[in-house]
């Protein structure tokens, strides 16, 4: 017997226009049910696809896509659109190494219009879309989907500033998942929702302003004191006043859950002029009760047994989890330590820590360059934050580094999570821009550890640094807990790297956690008789020149094994500092090349681009064999 029959003749959207409305409600049921089949196997986006399945069901349903123009914002709740649009067989490839992207993708499928995975960008990409039809003469709708943490993000709140202005015709659809079923989807609001969307409501309100128009003396006085009545009226009974003071013609809150009325809706508010914003209601984990019950926790999942919800454990301690067991120890010890995040309580290892020490916790909303500012003002009143992020959101808050940071000297503490190769999120989210902004900045030390405790080392040692900003950078890694201790506090040497190992053929300058590589490399390399010095760079920034020149000038070759883009890692840094008579021992830097580095285990993409002990070995053994020889 097929499980899934109403899905398995859905190959694209036109097939779902085909299905009678009134079997859409089983629709929603297998596609649902399909993603915890497929994800209890395969892992990925979870709670969030949940709530999405009836609003991607009723937007494919009455839009004419993809010649309707449906933009995704940050994409995770894009399963259920990849689903309907023939995907749907390739589900369980998602987020792995040649498989499909956990995100929307162009490249993956003509639906896809936008490669997104960071939030607050669909709304001006909507404008974008709306404006560029305007001007070319079509006649095509376009929409947007965005969620409600996504919605606050100041580039979100400056494209509705900005849609408010130019007016035109387009769709924001707010994909509520914070907040339950709340009281205002009731009778009277329906109703309203039911009056306000109507065409004789649009059709009579239209000509009575007209009618008003012609009055003599009164009439531009009473049209607008019938706006004022229609606004307060809509706002007494509706939360969507903000929207309507930037100019959004404000409809909701409805069900995201009821799929006959999503469509009710959406199909009179495809005949409706000017911006509008749909607010819809919808619960993380729909349909699943684990989900439903702790939606942060499944979220994004590994496999998991589906009658329990019981995930795969690993035994090992991940990097954000000891970063947040530090700041715990640190701010016991010195209440003036605080933590901030962008949205990333979780992510960056701080629940523990926010649990302990809420005041002392603060997420402040997808709003990177607030919170580098804020973390700014917090050192000038006294206080030591740790600003925790990941590299690839860092990105957008470039201006607030420099500006409110760097040339003011601040000693914000900058601890970057997800640096290098982040595994299954791709490209979107690939740390390997960091140490190419970082060591342009004024005034910025920066530090990389090589494992567990070294970064338990390095935050105990930024604490205490208060001679400008500080950052240290770290990938999205792990170990065993009996690998490090957050009791036996090893300190630093500020400024000085590490020789691990003593050679007379070449120098491996490794960053950070690439140590493991450069010292299998040297394994390698002793087979064939080429005697290694390994060198911990450790501290980019201030660079140890002196241990760099006596080192380089012992073996008189050297390469750099740096896990960011060739373009934007360290090499350039180094190269220009060195001593110019060692230059002609550079042999090669080991990195990743500047395109675009695709979803996938760190593994499987470090085999995709050779950077590998086998490999590297293997060329360095050409490299120097007319020197050996």
């Amino acid at each position: 017997m097929n499980k899934y029959p109403l899905l398995e003749k859905i190959n694209s959207p036109d097939d779902l226009r085909k299905i009678p409305i009134n079997e859409l409600p089983e629709v929603c049921k297998e596609i649902r049910e399909y993603i915890i089949d497929t994800l209890s196997h395969v892992g990925g986006h979870f709670s969030s696809n949940l709530g999405a399945v009836e609003l991607t069901v009723a937007i494919h349903y009455v839009y004419n896509t993809p010649i309707d123009r449906l933009i995704w914002d940050v994409g995770h709740q894009t399963y259920p659109h990849k689903i309907l649009t023939g995907r749907r067989e390739k589900l369980n490839t998602v987020r792995k190494f040649g498989g499909i992207s956990g995100f929307p993708k162009r490249e993956e499928s003509e639906y896809d219009l936008y490669n997104t995975g960071h939030a607050g960008t669909s709304i001006s990409q909507l404008l974008g879309e709306a404006v560029s039809r305007d001007l070319t003469n079509q006649k095509y709708k376009c929409l947007a989907v965005i969620g409600d943490a996504s919605i606050a993000c100041g580039m979100a709140l400056e494209a509705l500033n900005h849609g408010g202005e130019i007016k035109p015709n387009c769709l924001v659809i707010l994909n509520d998942n914070y907040m339950s079923i709340s009281k205002n989807i009731g009778s009277i609001s329906n109703y309203l929702n039911t009056v306000i969307t109507s065409h004789y409501y649009s059709k009579y309100t239209k000509l009575y302003y007209e009618i008003l128009k012609w009055l003599p003396f009164i009439g531009p006085a009473l049209v607008s004191f019938s706006k004022k009545i229609e606004k307060s009226f809509k706002l007494f009974l509706t939360p969507g006043g903000l929207f309507e003071d930037l100019g959004f013609n404000y409809f909701g809150p409805i069900d995201g859950h009821d799929i006959n009325k999503l469509i009710e809706i959406l199909e009179k508010l495809k005949e409706k002029e000017g911006p509008i914003l749909l607010h819809i209601l919808t619960q993380k984990g729909r349909g699943y009760s684990p989900a439903e019950s702790d939606p942060i926790k499944y979220h994004g999942v590994t496999p998991f047994q589906k009658e329990s919800g019981k995930m795969s454990q690993d035994s090992k301690v991940g990097y954000s989890k000891i970063v947040g067991e530090s700041l715990i120890r640190l701010t016991k010890k010195d209440s003036r330590v605080v933590a901030i995040t962008p949205a990333m309580i979780e992510g960056s290892g701080l629940k523990a820590y926010s649990e302990l020490y809420p005041k002392n916790t603060f997420d402040v909303g997808i709003a990177e360059q607030h919170s580098v500012t804020f973390a700014a003002g917090l050192v000038a009143g006294g206080v030591i934050p740790f600003m925790c992020i990941y590299s690839t959101f860092l990105t957008r808050a470039m201006d607030q580094m420099v500006h409110d940071v760097s040339l003011m000297n601040l000693p914000v503490r900058f601890v970057i999570d997800r640096s290098g190769i982040v595994g299954a999120d791709g490209e979107t989210h690939q740390g390997l821009f960091d140490l190419g902004f970082l060591c342009a900045l004024p005034n910025m030390s920066i530090y990389v550890p090589t494992n567990a405790q070294d970064l338990i080392n390095s935050m105990f040692f930024m604490k205490d640094y208060d001679k400008g900003p500080i950052a240290i950078r770290f990938p999205k890694g792990s170990e065993e807990a009996d690998k490090f201790s957050l009791e036996k506090i090893e300190p630093l040497v500020f400024g000085k790297s590490r020789v691990l190992k003593k050679g007379r053929d070449l120098t491996i300058i490794s960053v950070g956690t690439f140590l493991s590589l450069a010292q299998k490399i040297e394994e390698e390399l002793k087979k064939s008789e080429i005697h290694s010095t390994i060198l911990d760079l450790a501290w980019v920034r201030p660079l140890d020149l002196e241990t760099l020149n006596t080192e380089i000038k012992l073996t008189g070759n050297f390469i750099i094994l740096d896990e960011s883009y060739m373009d934007s890692g360290v090499t350039g840094y180094i190269l220009t500092k060195l001593e110019r008579n060692l230059l002609s021992g550079y042999l090669k830097t080991y990195a990743l090349p500047p395109e675009i580095i695709p979803h996938g285990e760190r593994n499987e993409i470090l085999n995709k681009y050779n950077l590998t002990p086998s490999a590297i070995s293997k060329e360095i053994v050409t490299l120097l064999k007319p020197t050996k020889s």
